[in-house]
């Protein structure tokens, strides 16, 4: 039983893959573990590689010139994580990429996924995933941020990703949702009542 099995099942939700597919899935993409808080990239390094979460949270953050982090995006379980326009124009990441809890992920560097690519056209439907995911999320993060209260952003973060909630302090929370952990604190509260 391969180890990549959580990557070629999840891959299979929206890509048919035959067996040379795998076979070069298991091939280009490594298994890589994080302890929890460690930095896997640091702001202004060229993001490598993009990591598939099979075990644990990672985060893409960055810090601003008075010290306070804002979190960009949690990728949990069977969801990708890279530092996208690092690693399609090679340049410096404006964001950080943190283990939140130990992790295990599956990634694969830029030029393997360029020889991936060019040796499956199931390949292409892996990288417009991405695409696509981002650019979905993209869109609706600006909205999130630009058009809701406080109050709202905390009643839909928890209701779209209730084991978040559970395994993240509410400080990181607070950083995502770019208000303060007291507020955060205070209006999850008034929601339980």
């Amino acid at each position: 039983m391969s180890e990549f099995l959580p990557l070629i099942n999840f891959v299979k939700t929206f890509s048919e893959l035959n067996d040379e597919d795998e076979a070069l899935i298991q091939k280009y993409f490594q298994k890589e573990t994080f302890k929890k808080n460690e930095i896997i990239l640091n702001a202004g390094e060229i993001c490598q590689k993009i990591y598939f979460v099979n075990k644990g949270i990672l985060r893409t953050f960055h810090t601003n010139q008075n010290g306070s982090e804002f979190t960009r995006l949690f990728a949990k379980e069977n969801e990708f994580c890279t530092i996208l326009i690092s690693f399609s124009e090679k340049v410096g990441s404006p964001a950080n990429i943190q283990a939140l809890e130990n992790s295990e992920v599956f990634s694969i560097k830029k030029s393997y996924f360029q020889e991936f690519i060019s040796k499956s056209e199931k390949a292409k439907n892996i990288y417009t995933k991405i695409l696509e995911d981002f650019q979905n999320f993209q869109i609706k993060r600006i909205e999130f941020l630009t058009s809701l209260t406080p109050q709202e952003k905390v009643a839909t973060f928890l209701e779209e990703n209730p084991e978040l909630e559970k395994r993240l302090t509410d400080k990181m929370i607070s950083t995502y949702l770019q208000i303060t952990p007291e507020t955060y604190s205070r209006t999850k509260n008034k929601l339980f009542l």
